[in-house]
């Protein structure tokens, strides 16, 4: 019985970690929002996210869109099955995804927008992931690997936004 329940563990195991990374981006926060909120710019900016498309929107308020997202790492591929949960115009963006489509959400992506009194924005990138330790070890490494490898990737993201949105490449 003790083997048994080591076993589930072992291979279930869930663990979660965060990471997250902010940037001062002298534009104001309406530009931001309106670049974060428009997901399928992600892919002009993530190291890791190569197409976003929206499955289903819902009017005005974005909160229960649905987004499908393509990845790659190295020779992996994989897609990631997306739902806005908070979209507070010039504020918050967040989604969760699910690595299938019935499955539970895995990660969850927070944009924080702040705006600087002298003018500009501080954006803060979060990912809240969890992870199973033998199927992510497989793909990713240790989850501390991977978050290791989110957290720099969320850098990138965030710098490669703000030289995009400060040089006003509306693409």
């Amino acid at each position: 019985q003790q083997f048994g329940a080591a076993l589930i563990r072992l291979v279930a195991y869930e663990r979660v970690s965060s990471a997250s990374e902010i940037v001062e981006i002298n534009v104001p926060p309406d530009r931001v929002w309106d670049a974060v909120s428009d997901v399928t710019r992600v892919p002009e900016w993530s190291p890791e996210c190569v197409k976003v498309k929206w499955e289903e929107v819902s009017g005005d308020n974005l909160v229960g869109a649905k987004f499908t997202g393509s990845n790659k790492r190295g020779w992996l591929r994989w897609r990631g099955y997306c739902e806005v949960i908070t979209a507070t115009p010039e504020k918050t963006f967040s989604y969760d995804v699910r690595p299938l489509r019935w499955l539970r959400p895995m990660t969850r992506w927070t944009w924080d927008i702040t705006e600087k009194p002298e003018g500009g924005s501080i954006v803060k990138l979060g990912c809240e992931a969890g992870y199973f330790t033998i199927p992510g070890r497989l793909v990713f490494g240790t989850l501390e690997q991977r978050m290791a490898q989110v957290s720099m990737d969320i850098g990138v993201t965030l710098n490669r936004m703000k030289y995009s949105l400060e040089n006003n490449n509306a693409t």
